[in-house]
């Protein structure tokens, strides 16, 4: 039987294991929090060593970035998997010594990149590589939001989102942006970033952030990247000009548009049904599956790593005035 630890209780661990319960009604769960949740008709605790006591065979490790190293550590020796929320940790430094703990445990790790299973994502993508429109020529994303309107009913000063010790920032925080276009386009070779804060929102982190992304391709392909807590238009785009027109995803929507050429207007050409499972569904399904075929997950912790590297890179870039920086070498690319 499966026995499965949840670290971390806020949104994500929550619904995580709402949906986890549901489908393995038969697993043996323990919760962990630094609150105190007893009475919630399920076993809890507010200390890291019973995790370690209760030898999970799965865990699912959520909670704060500045936590994360912490718990991983916590973990039994031996264990058949992790899902790990992204980011992997506060900094590349600590996200790699999260993996080489997993690795030193033997554990599947999959990475909390849920957007990968998107459906109209998944449809973007393969239109994309399988070159529809013809070539990409050059990429524009977007993605923007309100923070003080993420979560309703929480005072959005509190949050880990808004905070830096414990994580936030706009580019941790929708590093999904930075995933899923590697995974589309190509390993980032170079970035060049602005970030930082253009808004009153009362926080102490990057509400804003403009990168310049070289992908590696053949041939050569850069994008832009725009990402934000300030937008009252809550936006989520990717736009791949293309030689023979252009394709764009609206992940708010859920759908694919293609403007041909020589056309007058966007035509929807893809939607998400209303009855498909949700994206979290989708990547704990694939995670366990994973786990039950030996198979490689559908993101990796290399992948987390990878965006980790990028967002420092972007930070590295800001730091010089807006040089060039290769994230896989951690220096300016010359």
């Amino acid at each position: 039987m499966d026995k499965v630890a949840v670290l971390g209780f806020g949104s994500s661990g929550r619904r995580l294991f709402s949906i986890v319960r549901e489908r393995l009604p038969q697993a043996e769960f323990l919760v962990f929090s630094s609150q105190d949740l007893s009475g919630q008709g399920f076993p809890t605790t507010t200390e890291l060593s019973d995790v370690t006591r209760f030898e999970p065979t799965i865990a699912i490790v959520c909670g704060v970035a500045s936590q994360r190293l912490h718990m991983v550590k916590a973990l039994p020796s031996r264990l058949l998997g992790v899902l790990v929320e992204k980011p992997l940790a506060m900094n590349f430094d600590e996200a790699s010594q999260v993996t080489k703990e997993l690795e030193l445990r033997g554990a599947v790790t999959q990475v909390g990149f849920n957007l990968r299973f998107s459906p109209s994502l998944r449809e973007f993508r393969r239109r994309v590589l399988g070159l529809r429109l013809g070539r990409v020529i050059s990429v524009r994303a977007e993605t923007g939001q309100y923070l003080p309107g993420w979560r309703v009913g929480r005072d959005y000063r509190t949050t880990a989102s808004a905070t830096e010790k414990l994580g936030g920032g706009v580019l941790r925080e929708l590093s999904h942006e930075i995933d899923y276009l590697s995974w589309i386009f190509g390993d980032v070779e170079w970035v060049s970033a602005w970030t930082g804060q253009q808004s009153e929102l009362e926080i102490d982190v990057e509400d804003s952030a403009h990168l310049t992304l070289g992908f590696r391709s053949e041939p050569s392909l850069v994008g832009q990247l725009n990402i934000d807590f300030v937008r009252h238009d809550a936006t989520r785009l990717i736009t791949a000009v293309c030689a023979e027109g252009t394709i764009r995803w609206d992940g708010i929507a859920g759908c694919v548009k293609e403007w041909r050429q020589g056309g007058h207007q966007w035509e929807v050409s893809f939607s998400e049904q209303q009855n498909e499972p949700t994206t979290y569904e989708a990547q704990w399904d694939s995670f366990y599956a994973a786990l039950e075929s030996g198979a490689i997950p559908d993101v990796t912790a290399d992948d987390g790593l990878a965006a980790m590297s990028v967002i420092e890179g972007a930070r590295a870039s800001h730091d010089s005035g807006g040089l060039r920086i290769a994230p896989e070498r951690g220096g300016q690319d010359q």
